[in-house]
């Protein structure tokens, strides 16, 4: 029996990983351009489908029967079969509901603001009202229709008011990273953000509402639970696999999430770099070398010739481009925290490790500017707000005297 996932851009799906770790059936990606769906669907050669951009509108008059709540929302995700008739469903509902549940999020008697116009933002505001919403708002690029459908640009009318925001735009998506349609210093009443936006895990909006001590979900327990929704339509036992999705959403993060090194220079991050490359089998990248094989000469003349500054700028492209992948042990320079879009770009994906080590136990050779031990002290006075501010753990470098000791340490400290 076939089962798989349609659509017209399928590159960088997740769905097969996740419906195959129910280990109940092979799923597969269709794309496919339009003039394609609707042989494709009359053709009935599958046991269940699912459904993304941009045919979740379209295979709707295709189906034997719609549900009363894919039919309010508009949209159709999800395609399966019933007493031999094709019925279309929409398990985007259940998934967003999961995923603003288990991030704390409560849309009863809150004012929303719903950021897009397309079917995740029909299921988004559907979702809302029916969880008792006061009052929800929806924004776009270029439609206005009085207070309900704003423009980005005036939504500083009801900005003062919004209490949770959905972001249901592409902006942002892989691989056009860091881009947002809203900046969220735009609304001090807000108290949770949900971006469906999964790839990178922490886009720019779900970043500054980290840093604001904000409720937050990306995309991946939606997206996960809205699968493991769908598979119990599939095989005709409707939340058989809701059981499942806290196990899948972090066997996904672990797989794929980066593990980001940061300290002072001399640290020891390229030996835990390689440590942790030979523990997870992800791709192990150290900062300074991709600087040194773009630039094509060496650290010490790169500061020769382009200053710290010519330094500072290949830095940050390097770092804007490994922080858009994923899977890799990434060392960073010990300065890739002076920039703040270094520190964003890197928190995309990754899990940020500091290492500390005492400064007498630095090493110095080949570092310009690492000079001696008060060039050290001066710059860990400077960076030490930087590092911490910036890492999710911190871990004590000088302790571990052997290869296993610092495995064991890496191994518990990361639960892998």
């Amino acid at each position: 029996m076939k089962y798989g996932l349609i659509g017209r851009t399928l590159v960088h799906s997740y769905s097969k990983e996740i419906h195959e770790a129910l280990g109940q059936y092979e799923y597969n990606l269709f794309s496919m351009e339009p003039s394609e769906l609707d042989g494709f669907i009359g053709a009935r050669d599958f046991g269940g489908l699912n459904v993304t951009i941009p045919y979740k509108k379209d295979v709707i008059p295709l189906c034997d029967q719609v549900s009363d709540l894919a039919s309010e929302i508009g949209a159709v995700n999800t395609l399966y079969f019933a007493d031999g008739k094709l019925c279309g469903h929409n398990t985007d509902y259940e998934g967003f509901l999961y995923a603003a549940k288990r991030a704390g999020i409560d849309f009863s008697g809150k004012r929303v603001l719903i950021l897009g116009t397309g079917g995740t933002s029909l299921t988004a505001r559907v979702a809302a009202g029916h969880q008792g919403a006061s009052e929800v708002i929806i924004a776009s690029r270029s439609q206005s229709d009085g207070d309900k459908l704003l423009t980005y640009e005036e939504l500083d009318k009801v900005s003062d008011g919004i209490e949770i925001i959905v972001n249901t735009t592409p902006a942002g998506t892989y691989p056009n990273n860091l881009q947002g349609v809203i900046d969220l210093d735009r609304f001090p009443a807000c108290e949770g953000v949900i971006d469906v936006i999964y790839n990178p895990f922490k886009t720019l909006l779900i970043q500054q509402a980290e840093g604001r001590g904000l409720k937050w979900s990306n995309g991946l327990p939606m997206l996960v639970a809205q699968a493991t929704a769908a598979a119990g339509y599939f095989l005709g036992t409707p939340g058989a696999f809701e059981d499942k999705n806290e196990e899948i959403i972090s066997a996904m993060e672990q797989k794929m999430r980066n593990i980001v090194l940061i300290g002072m220079p001399g640290c020891g991050k390229s030996t835990v770099a390689k440590a942790l490359g030979k523990i997870t089998g992800k791709t192990v990248v150290d900062m300074d070398d991709e600087i040194v094989r773009r630039a094509g000469i060496s650290i010490p003349e790169i500061f020769a010739r382009d200053g710290e500054a010519g330094f500072r700028n290949i830095e940050s492209q390097v770092a804007a481009d490994l922080g858009k992948e994923k899977a890799q042990i990434i060392a960073t320079g010990g300065g890739a925290v002076l920039r703040a879009e270094n520190v964003a770009a890197l928190r995309q994906n990754g899990f940020v490790l500091l290492l500390k080590r005492p400064l007498d136990k630095l090493a110095t050779k080949g570092r310009p500017l690492s000079r001696d031990v008060d060039a050290l002290r001066k710059m860990e006075k400077e960076r030490m707000p930087l590092y911490e501010a910036a890492c999710d753990m911190m871990i004590d470098n000088s302790r571990y005297r052997s290869k296993k000791a610092l495995d064991e340490m890496l191994r518990k400290a990361l639960n892998l």
